[in-house]
């Protein structure tokens, strides 16, 4: 296979805690997803299952297109083709999170231990596939910036929980952390980051709250994803285990220079009043639809672009036909949704049924 026969294909979106299960009453979900009748609209689970993981908690489909996974457990992101053969792997401790950029370069968090305090920290690596003729298995792993990188302050609990980029090449990490709630530099943030070989600007995004439950509150992110060939929008998830408003979608205002929720409290949105449990991954496909995977609902939930809830949502725990364990990663290409299953260490893939010919 040669990188550069598949580089310049369809161009594509990608995306990238548990508590106590909660009641699915309140989602309308359909028999779990599997319909009712020939006419109902569903997700059907396509064949095979790929179960050669570990707990993976991200899976993202590229450029190229190739699917890579973060096999978290195994300590590696692993690559694949559109079918689901292995082409190859990478080695990476703890790996949770992976974007790509417009360069096809790959970006992924994992974690460092540091050698002289043996401090674990969460670091943003570029894995640069073009020199090595995309092969993974031969690429290396460049260092860009850790959770501990001083903006301006210096903290090595603080944590990395998604990264997404922006059609420039810019890129957003979002950030956690226990402890530092300062209006100077607070533990949890959204950072805007510029550089390829490494990092010539951080700016942490102004006008959001580190804490709290209210709609610009940025308290325990878990995941964010930018829209394909944009510098605007982007939507986060947070997985607080509160009441809250857990899927966010924010929107630029060239004239204030600020960000703003797409959707406010009040006016009837169900992105904003359904109450999720735990939701980790997010992507969005060619028509704004919204994909969240819930890790404690075990379950997909699919919103229009104007925030409605999609009932083709599916999901219960189980091993079985439309059935998620943990699920932590969502991606979608060409139809197809992707789903890293986490608990039951599976890759697995949904069409709807009007996608089936």
């Amino acid at each position: 296979m040669k990188f550069l026969n598949i580089l310049f294909l369809i161009p594509l979106l990608f995306c990238i805690s548990c508590t106590d299960k909660t009641n699915l009453d309140q989602f309308p979900i359909t028999n779990n997803g599997g319909g009712s009748g020939l006419g109902d609209v569903v997700y059907v689970q396509q064949s095979p299952t790929w179960n050669q993981f570990n707990q993976p908690q991200a899976v993202l489909i590229g450029r190229e297109p190739l699917v890579y996974v973060c096999d978290t457990k195994n300590n590696r992101i692993v690559q694949l083709d559109i079918s689901g053969v292995e082409i190859g792997a990478l080695g990476i401790r703890n790996p949770t999170a992976i974007a790509q950029d417009y360069n096809y370069d790959l970006l992924a968090i994992g974690d460092s231990v540091l050698a002289v305090t043996n401090d674990t920290i969460s670091v943003l690596y570029r894995i640069k596939l073009q020199p090595v003729q995309g092969f993974l298995s031969q690429a290396s792993l460049l260092p860009l910036i850790g959770s501990d990188y001083p903006t301006p302050l210096t903290s090595r609990t603080r944590r990395f929980t998604g990264v997404a980029v922006y059609s420039n090449n810019t890129y957003l990490i979002t950030r956690i952390g226990p402890f530092n709630t300062s209006s100077l530099d607070p533990d949890n943030a959204i950072l805007n980051v510029t550089g390829i070989n490494s990092v010539t600007n951080v700016t942490s995004l102004s006008g959001f709250q580190p804490t709290g439950n209210g709609i610009y509150s940025i308290a325990n992110l878990s995941g964010i994803t930018t829209f394909n060939n944009s510098t605007i929008d982007f939507i986060v998830t947070r997985n607080t285990p509160d009441f809250g408003f857990k899927i966010e979608w924010f929107v630029y205002d060239n004239l204030k220079g600020t960000f703003n929720p797409k959707f406010l409290p009040g006016e009837n949105v169900t992105i904003l009043d359904k109450q999720l449990g735990t939701p980790e991954g997010v992507c969005v496909d060619l028509n704004s639809n919204v994909f969240v995977v819930d890790n404690t609902l075990d379950s997909l939930f699919k919103y229009s672009s104007a925030g409605a809830y999609k009932p083709e949502s599916f999901g219960g725990i189980g091993s079985g036909t439309n059935k998620l364990d943990g699920p932590m990663g969502v991606s979608f290409f060409n139809k197809v949704l992707y789903i890293a299953d986490t608990k039951n260490n599976r890759i697995v893939r949904y069409k709807l049924s009007t996608d089936i010919q």
